[in-house]
């Protein structure tokens, strides 16, 4: 029975302050432990001493289950697992072996109480459990204690405080193993008057996959020798140490926020159609309508739907309740409040209650492409000349590679400063910021014309086509208005027909192949310019959209070329992020760079304003 006493107030990221759980010894009797954690040196010894003590007892009785009570304390260890980068293998095989009981979903779904709500102290008098420590002076001594934590004065916190919040913490346990066994109780009521109240079926043993598993067999030395050596108080760390322990955390970033991904999938499809009103991902409700085209194979049904929050809005790909592939979101009508599904074939007779969106992207070829640049660092350093000298910069937040030329001179535009830097761009990265309007994309098209008069390839990325494309059209209609000679490809998801100084590849392949011969400039994601084929494939990789584009994809996209330029406003939101990561590596590539600051310092690279649009004389995007 497990218990957790955080404050998201106290630090950055909040503090797990106390590791609360109670287990049966040798005899069966309850034994409580409460470790405290008021540092975030504690709080790491505290979290892998307490994954340490349930893998044991898991050995030892493998019908183990952690209860608790609501879903905080599953999500803390993931954040802590992912804030530490310790203990994830463990995590992952107790949360795929379903060893958490969140015994507040069994009392909603399996018991309706006379109480305002289904708060654990308001099921006590139900199951006759009486606190040690009376409610008001532990709410006192809670307030008392977080508020000493978030002040950083821990020496004011005394024992007695220390002793009512753990009688607190040791209550909650309690209550906790009191309300399972009052359950029990009722369940085998149920069974006696004749119902079937069924348990949930047994997870496996939580073992990775064999593909996971050879995955972390290979990471796992790369890891260990890039830590070799480095101090674990951050602040006792050299700049090159630091790179290198950055690197080694982002090197399984994919697989972590894979499995966030999956865990997300698996939660939404235990959810039931009344809970999915609540989930934007979903819509439930659903009435059918009558067709709206299609075949007979795939017909695509109209459905009305109640008044609810949905972040559909067509194209996604859709699951029923349980997970099963359903269909496609061919069309959406908020105002109408309509949804038109396109059917698969095993699904064309089925009327579903309710829907959800997910989707689970894999990241392999990415992943893959930041263990070679591991490899390398291992292998060589991280400084030094070689292959890789962008990502390596790009870890070492090296100013841009300029040689004796200056980033921007006295009374020169931002815009002049980019076209003259264009023509000296050595090995490494230049970072463009500037808000919207700045000129953003304009002054990168310009740059890419200059850059291939000079006879260089260029390449573009992103996280969407969308994005890449707007680049792109940008870039033809300003070399058709300065005569420059280019052609562009584009890799995108779909195919579409051959326009004026654009072409669509079909593989990436053939886009690698024809850049330097029939093209110029190429476009694709992460998962074009991160393949082995595309190493130094183009000379300079433009990144746009740098503050939305994950650190480990941006490093890994970046072996594509000797040269990156990161365009980008860190205003705007960031990359959505499912996964816990350690410090450091849940951030943009260029928030990376900025390491704080609001805005990029001028010896780092170049910051836009309105001098780009006033010395262009020309409309920016």
């Amino acid at each position: 029975f497990l218990d957790l006493e955080g404050d998201p107030f106290i630090g950055e990221h909040g503090l797990e302050y106390l590791f609360g759980y109670l287990s049966s010894d040798d005899h069966g009797e309850n034994v409580y432990r409460g470790e405290w954690a008021l540092s975030r040196a504690e709080e790491r010894q505290a979290f892998e001493r307490f994954v340490d003590f349930v893998m044991a007892r898991w050995e030892m009785h493998p019908d183990l289950h952690i209860y608790h009570y609501a879903p905080y304390e599953p999500a803390a260890l993931k954040r802590l697992m992912g804030r530490y980068g310790t203990r994830e293998d463990e995590i992952d095989r107790i949360l795929r072996a379903e060893l958490f009981v969140d015994l507040y979903s069994v009392v909603r779904h399996a018991v309706r109480a006379s109480v305002e709500n289904y708060s654990i102290k308001r099921l006590e008098p139900f199951y006759g459990f009486v606190r040690q420590v009376p409610l008001p002076d532990a709410n006192s001594a809670l307030s008392n204690f977080q508020a000493n934590l978030e002040l950083g004065d821990v020496a004011s916190i005394n024992e007695e405080a220390r002793a009512t919040v753990r009688g607190y913490n040791e209550d909650d346990c309690l209550s906790s193993a009191a309300l399972r066994a009052w359950l029990e109780d009722r369940r085998a009521e149920a069974i006696a008057a004749g119902l079937e109240v069924p348990r949930p079926a047994a997870g496996d043993d939580g073992a990775p996959k064999e593909n996971v598993a050879a995955w972390l067999a290979r990471i796992a030395p790369v890891i260990e020798q890039l830590l070799q050596g480095i101090p674990d108080d951050p602040t006792g760390r050299s700049d090159e140490q630091k790179a290198r322990w950055l690197l080694a955390n982002l090197l399984d970033w994919h697989r972590r926020e894979l499995k966030a991904a999956w865990w997300e999938l698996f939660r939404l499809a235990a959810v039931s159609a009344e809970e999915l009103l609540d989930e934007r991902a979903g819509l439930s409700g659903l009435l059918f309508v009558g067709e709206a085209g299609g075949t007979a194979r795939a017909p695509i049904h109209r459905y009305s739907y109640p008044k609810q929050e949905t972040s559909l809005r067509g194209g996604e790909d859709l699951r029923n309740c349980g997970g099963d592939k359903f269909g496609k979101v061919e069309a959406i009508s908020l105002e109408e409040r309509t949804v038109d599904i396109k059917k698969r074939q095993d699904t064309a007779t089925l009327h579903p209650e309710a829907v959800f969106a997910h989707k689970v992207v894999g990241a392999e070829v990415i992943a893959e492409a930041l263990l070679r640049i591991g490899e390398h660092v291992v292998a060589n350093g991280v400084v030094g000349p070689g292959p890789y000298q962008a990502a390596r910069d790009l870890l070492l937040r090296r100013p841009p590679p300029i040689g004796d030329h200056s980033l921007r001179e006295a009374g020169e535009s931002t815009l002049d400063a980019a076209l003259r830097l264009a023509e000296h761009l050595g090995e490494g990265v230049l970072p463009v910021q500037g808000p919207p309007g700045a000129g953003k994309t304009f002054t990168a098209a310009r740059m890419i014309c200059a850059l291939v008069r000079q006879g260089k390839t260029v390449g573009i990325t992103a996280n969407s086509h969308k994005v890449i494309r707007n680049l792109i059209d940008k870039v033809i209609e300003e070399a058709d208005g300065l005569g420059v000679d280019l052609q562009c490809c584009h890799k995108a998801d779909e195919e579409d027909e051959q326009q004026h100084r654009l072409t669509f590849a079909r593989r990436s392949e053939d886009l690698i192949a024809a850049i330097g011969h029939d093209v110029n400039v190429g476009g694709g994601t992460a998962w074009l310019w991160s393949r082995p084929d595309a190493f130094e494939a183009v000379d300079v990789l433009f990144v746009d959209e740098a503050a939305q584009m994950a650190l480990p994809n941006v490093l890994a996209v970046s072996q594509a070329a000797k040269t990156l330029v990161l365009v980008g406003d860190p205003q705007q939101l960031d990359q959505p992020i499912q996964g816990s990561h350690p410090d450091g590596c849940e951030v943009s590539a260029l928030h990376h760079i900025l390491d704080g600051a609001q805005t990029i310092p001028p010896d780092r690279g170049l910051f836009l304003d309105e001098s780009v649009l006033q010395s262009s004389g020309r409309s920016s995007t």
